[in-house]
């Protein structure tokens, strides 16, 4: 992650309502599947079956130290995978033994195959995450790094000897999948990317996170780079889209052994903190336009996390505000954003990342916010989102820790909430129809009338789990 000020350059601000998150009734989470390997992204295949990335939990291979776990080093190892689970429940993992890095002993923090994904004919695609300097990954990127100036900011994210390369070629790539066969085929390789440009210019990091597809395209998050990217599924026409970062007034940060000052990066103060962006989740829009979450870099302040959208120009917007710790977002049948927090609070207040509180939030079209899932009712450490063609949500649940993750059924979503005015102290939500959508808002809108006529020592460059 990058730690130099990147400029918003478009914000549109609107004259509009803005309403507070209200609480659903009656909401419960319905087990699908459990025992899998630090889940993180879910889809839906042609079949109804759902398919869930494992990061699985790296291994006794070589290390590399790395942002997603404020420095400490995670070890290569082949305990990736992708999880198939049937219609009928039952479960069948694919692309078993696939590479993985993560801490050890405990296997946390993992980065690996992060989520697979079908286009409109039903052809596979994986997304494979890799979480730190590309050229510790494999020879021909250790080769490639000898000539890349690295920047200041690199701190402890740098080369490792010739000797110590993590022997990873597969991570932070995006692949077409057969399913039948298990084989796969190279399109576009993030991590090398990063390494010859460096986009965003700052030190140089890979971890693609998430990706949606749309058409002939992919867009994927890569929250190591703090990049989104599009990318033909041929692997042409890449463009790569360097996320804003912001600046956070009056910043809060863990408490400090009595005598010392609370640690800080490098710029940052007690007045002011810039964070980074650590772009997760990415998906289209009811109006056709990717739509993109951020979990924020360090201190990981509470309600910094913004959605941004991509515009007819190709720049970043600012949709809406005033999260935390996004991990993953979608929208449901009804052009509902629907916006999952790893965590409610600043991630340092939790005492075990793997159980970290957090929640589901439904924002309409209208502006109006509901908590489907707050804080405390099941939701811990998620990771991951997706709708079924039935409309039902599903959620990929203890996205951290090897063994333990399950995936949820989001029941009984129904609301009955009155709007209440949001205290907000950036821009709030802006609306579909001043940010382009409001075609489809009208539509709707038409739609419905007619209806109804009738540990913080090290430098901690990004957030301490999402640069994966």
């Amino acid at each position: 992650m990058k730690l130099k000020q990147i400029t918003i350059t478009f914000i549109t601000v609107c004259i509009a309502t803005i309403f507070g998150p209200q609480a659903a009734r009656a909401v419960s989470l319905t087990p699908i599947a459990d025992g899998l390997n630090q889940p993180r992204g879910i889809d839906f295949g042609s079949d109804g079956s759902i398919y869930v990335g494992e990061t699985g939990s790296g291994g006794d291979g070589n290390c590399q130290g790395s942002p997603s776990t404020q420095g400490e080093l995670i070890c290569a190892g082949n305990t990736g995978s992708v999880t198939k689970i049937a219609p009928d429940g039952q479960q069948e993992r694919l692309f078993e033994n696939f590479e993985s890095l993560a801490l050890q002993p405990t296997g946390n923090q993992g980065a690996g195959p992060q989520e697979l994904s079908f286009d409109s004919s039903g052809d596979a695609y994986l997304l494979t995450g890799y979480a730190g300097f590309p050229g510790n990954r494999d020879p021909e990127l250790n080769a490639l790094s000898t000539n890349i100036p690295l920047s200041p900011e690199q701190g402890p994210f740098a080369p490792v000897p010739a000797d110590r390369l993590l022997n990873t070629p597969d991570l932070g790539q995006l692949y077409k999948a057969d399913l039948n066969t298990q084989q796969l085929t190279p399109i576009f390789d993030f991590a090398k990317y990063e390494l010859l440009n460096n986009p965003d210019g700052g030190d140089v990091v890979s971890n693609p996170y998430d990706m949606t597809i749309s058409g002939n395209t992919a867009y994927v998050a890569d929250g190591g780079a703090n990049v989104l990217y599009t990318v033909k599924l041929d692997g042409s026409d890449t463009k790569a889209i360097p996320i804003p970062r912001q600046t956070i007034e009056n910043p809060e940060f863990p408490p400090a052994p009595p005598g010392q000052e609370p640690f800080r990066l490098p710029g940052q103060t007690e007045t002011e903190a810039e964070v980074q962006a650590v772009p997760t989740g990415v998906t289209i829009g009811p109006d056709g336009a990717a739509y993109l979450g951020e979990y924020t870099g360090y201190p990981y302040a509470e309600g910094g996390a913004r959605v941004y959208r991509l515009n007819d120009k190709g720049e970043l917007e600012v949709y809406a505000d005033g999260f935390n710790a996004i991990t993953d977002i979608k929208f449901d049948k009804d052009g509902n954003l629907l916006v999952l927090q790893f965590t409610d609070e600043a991630e340092w207040k939790g005492k075990d990342i793997t159980q970290l509180p957090g929640s589901l939030i439904k924002v309409a079209p209208d502006g109006t916010r509901t908590v489907l899932v707050s804080a405390g009712e099941g939701l811990e450490s998620a990771t991951g989102l997706a709708v079924g063609s039935d409309g039902q949500i599903y959620v990929t649940n203890k996205g951290v820790g090897p063994g333990n993750g399950e995936v949820f059924r989001v029941d009984g979503t129904g609301v009955t909430a009155e709007a209440v005015p949001e205290p907000s102290s950036i821009l709030g939500l802006l609306l579909f129809g001043v940010i382009g959508g409001g075609t489809w808002f009208n539509r709707k809108q038409q739609q419905d009338r007619e209806a109804i006529a009738p540990e913080l020592e090290q430098t901690l460059s990004q957030s301490a789990i999402y640069t994966t």
